[in-house]
């Protein structure tokens, strides 16, 4: 399974206050309609299971479930600092 968060959509977390075994779980969540379904990226603070896959970017770790890799496989996350601009490419919700 691969995904990939820049450095600078990394640092954008990296004021979240995670606990000493926490990490940012990124989840499929439905919010309404639109181009991909309704479905969005979530993120929040949680503690990995021994199954899920880890990836740590600029010191932050970011999981995905095992149950939600469909979702997360090949996504791409980016931040531009010139633009001020985040952009979430999820080939799973196309």
């Amino acid at each position: 399974m691969t995904f990939s968060i820049s450095s600078a959509a990394a640092n954008l977390y990296k004021d979240i206050e995670l606990g000493a075994k926490e990490g940012l779980r990124l989840f499929v969540k439905y919010a309404g309609s639109g181009d991909s379904g309704g479905f969005s990226l979530g993120v929040t603070p949680a503690i990995p299971h021994e199954n899920d896959y880890i990836q740590e970017v600029e010191g932050v770790p970011f999981f995905v479930r095992s149950e939600e890799k469909w979702f997360a496989e090949n996504m791409k996350l980016d931040y531009d600092e010139k633009t001020d601009y985040f952009s979430c490419h999820i080939p799973g919700l196309a």
